[in-house]
């Protein structure tokens, strides 16, 4: 039977997330790396390392930053066996070299920032910040991992200095559960109203639901100073499944896309939903679309998204993952298969960690593409790589 590729990934509501074949693939783009760079080595100027060393790449390009403009940020979990903090590391030449510049503390509870760093630029005035504040959520976790918390700071100076701004949701204790009921994965974006997203993964409703662990999001009017009420995304009331690591990308056509894990599910694949709102992603229950080629390769776990003004007049889709070293891209805003590209920074499955929560971002208008990746520097440490790719549009 032929299906009409186009009736793909249109509704929200499909199915289980069904996949309708297409001839080949579907990207319009090649990638060819061009250099690499060492963001972060674990050692100096931290004491106290620890395997994995170092894991979570996160990477903004200053946009409204005046003479800061084009400065790039980054930032990565830092493993170690003292109070962990967020290391924030700068480049100023597009990547070819960096340097430390400072680190976000928990100056609140003092637990440490222990997980999931999340940078973001805000492009406009939000409440009583301003344009070119810089985010970083995180988590804040204690040494025994008995509870977890997401903060939001903020930096006014480009990076060099970093304050409190709030909690935007704690997770709970439970005897029943080693780690408590934890909230993980928090990722900032605002929308074109001028709110600003918080979207994370949610245990809580393991007792109360039967949810092992769904997506979620807060929205905040004023900056991040307050947030509103939790709204569930993704959310399947089996007791198995774990949704999780959400991120959001802007599409040309005003829609959004989501990514996420599927965790419990065989290689744990990744999908996708696109919606025409960032505070409404359809029944949450919808499996999702699956990134996946004509040959049946997907990612397993961990996945970041961007799209890129490149590859016709939809531009391109890019998503990276843990699994078989590759990009996977899709020209055609998510129909039909999605096309494997080499990956910038060889991923070696016999590691734990390597490829783990990489990050890509578009550069100089979409013509080039930064990947941050963990790379495995021994069987117990890995350090952060960067990896800077030209994108030509294929004829």
């Amino acid at each position: 039977m032929t299906v009409d590729s186009k009736l793909i990934h249109d509704s929200l509501y499909a199915p289980n997330g069904g996949h309708v074949p297409k001839e080949g693939g579907s990207c319009s783009i090649l990638l060819k790396k061009r250099y690499t760079s060492v963001v972060f080595c674990p050692g100096e100027p931290f004491e106290g390392q620890r395997g994995p060393g170092s894991m979570y790449p996160r990477c903004i390009c200053l946009e409204h930053n005046g003479e800061k403009n084009g400065t790039l940020l980054a930032t990565m979990e830092y493993y170690t066996q003292t109070t962990p903090v967020f290391p924030i590391y700068e480049s100023t030449d597009d990547a070819h070299s960096w340097h430390y510049l400072s680190c976000v503390e928990d100056t609140q509870l003092g637990y440490g920032c222990r997980f999931q760093p999340h940078l973001f630029e805000l492009p406009c005035d939000m409440g009583a910040l301003k344009e070119g504040t810089i985010l970083c959520a995180g988590n804040m976790i204690p040494q025994d991992m008995g509870t977890t918390t997401l903060h939001l700071y903020k930096s006014v100076d480009a990076g060099k200095t970093w304050e409190f701004v709030s909690e935007i949701i704690k997770g709970e204790r439970d005897e029943k559960h080693i780690m408590g009921l934890p909230v993980w994965e928090p990722f900032l974006l605002q929308s074109p109203d001028g709110k600003l997203f918080c979207y994370y993964s949610d245990e809580r409703y393991k007792d109360h639901g039967n949810y092992n662990q769904l997506l979620a999001h807060k929205v905040s009017e004023d900056g991040g100073y307050t947030w509103g009420e939790e709204k569930i995304d993704v959310a399947f009331p089996d007791g198995i499944l774990r949704p999780g690591m959400p991120v959001v990308a802007y599409l040309p056509n005003g829609k959004f896309i989501m990514v996420y894990e599927m965790v419990n599910q065989d290689r744990i694949p990744v999908y996708f939903r696109i919606s025409d709102s960032m505070d409404d992603w359809g029944e949450p229950d919808f499996m999702g679309n699956p990134v996946i080629a004509a040959d049946g390769s997907y990612l397993t776990g961990t996945p970041y998204v961007a799209w890129i003004d490149k590859g016709g007049k939809d531009g391109t889709i890019l998503v990276t993952g843990r699994g078989f070293s590759h990009i996977f891209a899709n020209s055609e805003l998510g129909m039909g298969f999605w096309e494997k590209m080499d990956s910038l920074i060889p991923i070696d499955n016999n590691y734990n960690y390597t490829g783990y929560s990489q990050c890509i971002l578009p550069l100089k208008g979409g013509r080039q593409i930064l990947n941050l990746s963990p790379c495995q520097i021994s069987d117990r440490q890995a350090l952060i790589e960067a990896a800077v790719a030209d994108v030509y549009v294929r004829a």
